[in-house]
């Protein structure tokens, strides 16, 4: 029962994110279908015009007569032509907007989910519903105003066969059930093999995802080996999950056409037999024959429609999932602003697991202008007290105030300004050196760049380069080593005009007249002129201890497990 329960509001979840993104579009998709109505009584109207230019001028010997319907088909031609440039114009337009919005949802999204939220997903799969799954919804909100004006157009036709003949009009109604079972039946085969599609094409994203960055990392304890064969097996499943589903979606859109198909020759056996007795003229015929061809291909185009409409409902529930997952660290409804310089003191803050406390409690007291050091052996929580004072988690248990604000009080955005966090392995965006250092902050100069390279101790190799700032770095940074993106790291943050630098072991990569460099940097940044500043390093290494001004030594914490 709970599982159903979570299916139905998942899929109600689906209906409401593309009900929604159709409502925050509503003019262009109106305005789409308006012109896709008119596309398609143009459409109809063409077999009208046929019959009667037989009826009334060729079979009449009206010449008259003939030219003036087939001056009338033209007309029908121009307004087809017009309504189909609009619905197109529109609903692409729509689409477009759309699709985007939730891309920029998705990823607002993506960036305030913490590592526990994050790891539910993973990182490849994560990348799979903001590209593939986000298309598939663009996908059938462009074919949207034709699904609509399509299922119109067949009503309409139904009534012009009507017209003709009471016979005909009931061998196309007998397509009516037929189709309506056949759009309830594959689509739920459809749906539940398209979701056994997404997933695998999800754990494929994040073995590849593995392979990109782990490889190297195990490549010399032959660790790579394992990696491909798990990809292999994940694209071999995409295979198997790729060919279901098409399987399932052929059989939906052949059997679409099929119907009206063999409604057509009947209808050619009744009508041919009213022609015969004279209860239908010959031009009367020859438009039953049209508009049945006609619904075989509206049909096969609103299959297909549905066909996108199972494959969006999909992803939506996918989308959905990332946008109605409550961050863990939660952005206030109204921040209350934080006033520097001021203590940042952590008390008391724990780390709990399913299994219990794994980390804390942690006490840590910065004033302004310290250079404070947090050291103790590997386990006792060091990177993780530092993730706490820039709330990139929150704790547990216990709190972290800046001044007299709890951080999760304050604003997300006003945190990330004040208090910048540098971990010990850091990513850099694809692009030159220059890009990475002065993302987000056009108005810093060359100096200031400079200046800030030369405290991180790596100006002097960046421009030893063949194309010093302009050097690109590759994705993540990998034409660098661990050393150089770290102090690449450094000046970013220095960069930042943050009040508080939060350093997880920066100097873990370097030698040791390096590190020392980057230790005067430092010193130098937190006594300029005019500001106070903060520092709180996470490290072991004795120059660095040695540099502060007071030390925090964590001790070894065991698990404390719950009874």
């Amino acid at each position: 029962m709970g599982q159903g329960m979570k299916v139905r509001g998942e899929s109600r979840a689906a209906v409401r994110l593309l009900v929604g993104a159709l409502g925050r579009n509503r003019g262009r998709v109106l305005a789409a279908v308006a012109g896709g109505t008119l596309f398609q009584l143009a459409t109809v109207v063409f077999p009208l015009c046929v019959e009667y230019a037989i009826d009334d001028g060729i079979n009449a010997g009206n010449q008259s007569a003939t030219l003036g319907w087939a001056l009338a088909v033209v007309g029908a031609a121009i307004l087809l032509v017009a309504g189909l440039a609009l619905m197109q114009w529109q609903i692409t337009l729509a689409a477009v907007s759309a699709s985007n919005d939730l891309r920029g949802r998705l990823l607002d999204q993506a960036l305030l989910l913490d590592r526990r939220d994050r790891a539910r997903f993973g990182r490849g799969d994560l990348a799979i519903r903001g590209t593939r799954d986000v298309d598939f919804v663009h996908n059938w909100l462009a074919g949207s105003a034709s699904m609509v004006t399509g299922i119109a157009g067949f009503a309409v036709i139904l009534v012009l066969i009507g017209r003709l003949d009471p016979s005909l009009a009931v061998v196309g109604l007998a397509t009516v059930p037929a189709l309506v079972v056949l759009n309830i039946v594959l689509p739920k085969r459809f749906a539940a093999a398209n979701d056994r599609l997404a997933a695998a094409h999800g754990a494929r994203a994040d073995t590849v995802e593995e392979l990109l960055t782990a490889s190297v990392a195990i490549r010399g304890i032959g660790g790579d080996g394992p990696l491909l064969e798990r990809h292999a097996e994940h694209s071999r499943t995409v295979t198997v999950e790729t060919m279901s589903t098409a399987k399932v979606a052929a059989s939906w859109a052949a059997t679409g056409p099929f119907v009206p198909g063999v409604a057509t020759a009947i209808g050619l056996l009744v009508g041919g037999g009213a022609v015969i007795d004279g209860s239908l003229t010959v031009g009367g015929l020859v438009a039953f024959t049209t508009w049945m061809a006609m619904l075989g291909t509206w049909i096969g185009v609103v299959t297909h429609r549905f066909t996108q409409l199972g494959e969006a409902l999909t992803a939506a529930k996918r989308i959905s999932e990332v946008l109605e997952t409550v961050p863990g660290v939660a952005d206030p409804d109204a921040g209350v602003p934080l006033r520097p310089p001021a203590d940042l003191v952590a008390t008391g803050v724990e780390v709990h697991s399913a299994h219990g406390r794994v980390v804390g409690p942690l006490d840590l007291t910065a004033r302004p202008g310290e250079f404070v050091v947090v050291t103790g052996p590997l386990g006792s929580g060091k990177s993780t007290l530092l993730r706490l004072l820039a709330r990139r988690d929150d704790p547990d248990a216990g709190t972290v105030v800046f001044g007299d604000v709890d951080l999760r009080r304050a604003a997300l955005r006003e945190v990330r300004e004040r208090l910048v966090f540098v971990p010990q392995r850091p990513d850099l965006i694809s692009g030159t050196i220059r890009e990475n250092l002065l993302l987000g902050r056009p108005e810093l100069t060359e100096e200031d760049m400079r200046a800030a390279c030369a405290a991180a101790a790596i100006d002097e190799h960046v421009s030893g380069l063949p194309n010093g700032y302009d050097t690109e770095t590759g994705e993540g940074g990998a034409t660098l080593s661990g050393g150089q993106l770290q102090r690449l790291a450094l000046a970013q943050a220095l960069l930042h005009g943050a009040d508080v630098l939060l350093l997880d072991d920066i100097t873990s990569a370097v030698d040791a007249g390096t590190e020392q460099s980057v230790l005067n940097g430092l010193r130098a940044w937190l006594d300029e002129a005019g500001r106070v500043r903060t520092i709180v390093f996470a490290s072991h290494r004795a120059a660095v201890v040695d540099a502060a001004d007071r030390v925090v030594a964590l001790p070894v914490r065991e698990v404390a497990r719950r009874a």
